[in-house]
Formats: C-alpha cells, sequence, structure tokens
C-alpha cells in the first residue's frame, strides 16, 4: 500500500508542465519608435535597430522597463500571464498539473515581444506595433482548410467545387523593417468533410487537389499583412467511382486528369496572437505548359490557419 501511494504521489508531481519545462527565465524584445536605451533590473541595454532583447526572470509581480530616447525617460510596466506550458496541463493531465504549478513562478510567463512609443509620455506597451523585424526568420506552418477550386481539365468543361485539407511549410524572411519574402510548399484538396471521420463513398465521386510551391513579397502593417508573388502548381481532377451500397452505373470510366500550371499569388493575413493569423489567399493561374490549351485561366482561393513561429533575428 505505501508503495503504491509513492507511486501516485511521484506521479501527481511529475504532472506538472510548466514546473518540469520552463526555464526560470524567459525572453523578451522590446521594440521603439526611436533609437534609444532601454534600463531593467540594472542592466542597461541600447537599442540596435530599434530594439533590444532581455532574458526576465519568470515571476507573479509585473515587470518593469525603463525607456530613454530623445531625452524622455519613462517607465513601462508588463503584466504576466499564465505560460503555454502551465495551460496544457489541461490536455496533458486531465488539469491536476495546474494544481502543482499553481505557486511556482515558472508558471508564467511574458509577452515575447512589447513595443512602445518612445515618444508618448502617456501611453503604455502594446503586443502589436509599426517594429523593425529586418533580419527576422519565421517558420510559417499553417492549414488553408477551406479551398474553392476553378479548374478546367484537358478536354473536360469547367469544374467548380469548394471542400477542406490542406497544409503548408514555408518560411518568412524580412529582408526590410516591414517587408518579408515567403517561400511555402502546400497541398490542398476539395474533400467534403470538414473533420477527421471515416466516411463511405458510393456511385461517382470527384476530387480536386492541388499541390504548389509560392514565392512572394509582403508588407507588414501592424497586425495585417498584404502579399504578391507567384505560383507554380500541379492541379488535379479525378473523376472515380465506387462500387459500393449498389450505386447506379458509372456514366464515364474512371479518369484522372492533371498538369502544371503557372500564375500568381496574393496572400493576405490578420493577426490574431502572436503567433497565429487568420487569411485568404488567391492563386491565380493562367499558363499550363504541358496542355494542349496553354492559356487558360484557373484559380484557388482558400481559407488559411497560419502560425508564424520566430527562428532567429
Amino acid at each position: 500500500m505505501r508503495q503504491k501511494l509513492c507511486i501516485l504521489i511521484v506521479s501527481f508531481f511529475m504532472t506538472s508542465c510548466a514546473t518540469i519545462l520552463n526555464q526560470p527565465y524567459t525572453n523578451l524584445t522590446v521594440y521603439t519608435t526611436a533609437p534609444g536605451v532601454i534600463v531593467h533590473n540594472g542592466d542597461t541595454v541600447k537599442t540596435i535597430e530599434n530594439k533590444a532583447n532581455f532574458q526576465v526572470d519568470r515571476k507573479k509581480e509585473p515587470i518593469c522597463f525603463v525607456s530613454i530616447a530623445d531625452s524622455l525617460t519613462k517607465t513601462y510596466q508588463v503584466e504576466p500571464r499564465n505560460s503555454f506550458m502551465y495551460w496544457s496541463n489541461v490536455f496533458c493531465n486531465y488539469g491536476l498539473g495546474l494544481i502543482v504549478d499553481a505557486k511556482n513562478p515558472k508558471r508564467y510567463s511574458y509577452p515575447p515581444r512589447i513595443y512602445i512609443n518612445s515618444a508618448n509620455t502617456i501611453g503604455g506597451v502594446s503586443k502589436y506595433g509599426d517594429a523593425n523585424n529586418k533580419g527576422e526568420w519565421l517558420l510559417h506552418l499553417s492549414l488553408p482548410h477551406i479551398n474553392s477550386f476553378c479548374l478546367t481539365p484537358e478536354d473536360e468543361g469547367t469544374k467548380l467545387n469548394t471542400g477542406f485539407w490542406g497544409l503548408t511549410i514555408g518560411l518568412d524572411y524580412y529582408h526590410s523593417k516591414n517587408q518579408f519574402i515567403n517561400l511555402g510548399f502546400s497541398g490542398v484538396s476539395d474533400f467534403f468533410i470538414p473533420f477527421p471521420a471515416a466516411v463511405d463513398i458510393s456511385g461517382e465521386y470527384e476530387l480536386m487537389s492541388s499541390r504548389y510551391v509560392s514565392l512572394s513579397n509582403n508588407h507588414k502593417l501592424k497586425r495585417f499583412s498584404v502579399g504578391y508573388g507567384f505560383s507554380y502548381a500541379r492541379n488535379a481532377w479525378d473523376f472515380r467511382y465506387y462500387d459500393r451500397f449498389d450505386p447506379l452505373p458509372p456514366t464515364r470510366e474512371p479518369v484522372k486528369k492533371s498538369g502544371n500550371a503557372l500564375g500568381l499569388i496574393f496572400p493576405n493575413y490578420f493577426q490574431f496572437w502572436e503567433y497565429f493569423n487568420i487569411g485568404v489567399i488567391y492563386r491565380p493561374t493562367f499558363y499550363r505548359p504541358d496542355m494542349t490549351d496553354k492559356f487558360k485561366y484557373e484559380h484557388l482561393i482558400s481559407i488559411d490557419f497560419a502560425w508564424k513561429i520566430r527562428l532567429k533575428d
């Protein structure tokens, strides 16, 4: 009985995500609108390209920064928040870790970026702003989950449909203050079920899909980003017949037609949180090098749910 109790106690204390996985400190970048000096906890850091990096202790109390720029000195206060690892206890251990982490300062975090207006003597800090992002690399992971297709396969009429599922992986690189280049690799489809589920398809069924690579230049305007660039796609239309549950006879033989296409891409996003963005991607194509009818307009419009994770700055 004693042995079982010890195992239970050890298991309980091993279910605290923040206590185990969080460091006692976290990294924070202060962005300013003018060159200056930022002071925190006795450390004085001169801004480089209007930003200064700090390593701050996790704690329940707010942390303070002093900004000195253009003969103006102002103190800014940043409130703590519960970290991602603290809330992950809800999913990882049915919330038991919330109890273990409750009084541990490692449960807390701060926004990884804060923005201050160096000339404003009244305003406080913001989690969003017109920052100098030059030199930053971000990992772009997204789900183009809602996809509207307009395709014209060889010797077929125009095919229109909207469906679900897709995946994109890419990189953002800020080559100037608020402009970045995005290189992305994507695969999307018009599957008719928006969530994972076992389905039985009977009779005739059409499926459209596209794999493409894109390169775009994008302008970041606070929470908005607007882009334009080029795309190279492999579009496919698949006509299938499933002989299940005594369907009607097929009206034609199953066939799959695919081809390459060159065109443009216009990605547009709104930033909801530090990492999470929702966007609309318009990808028209005009030239199909391997088809008889080479010049033909087709398009893909996607509703995209994107995570942009800073890698290096």
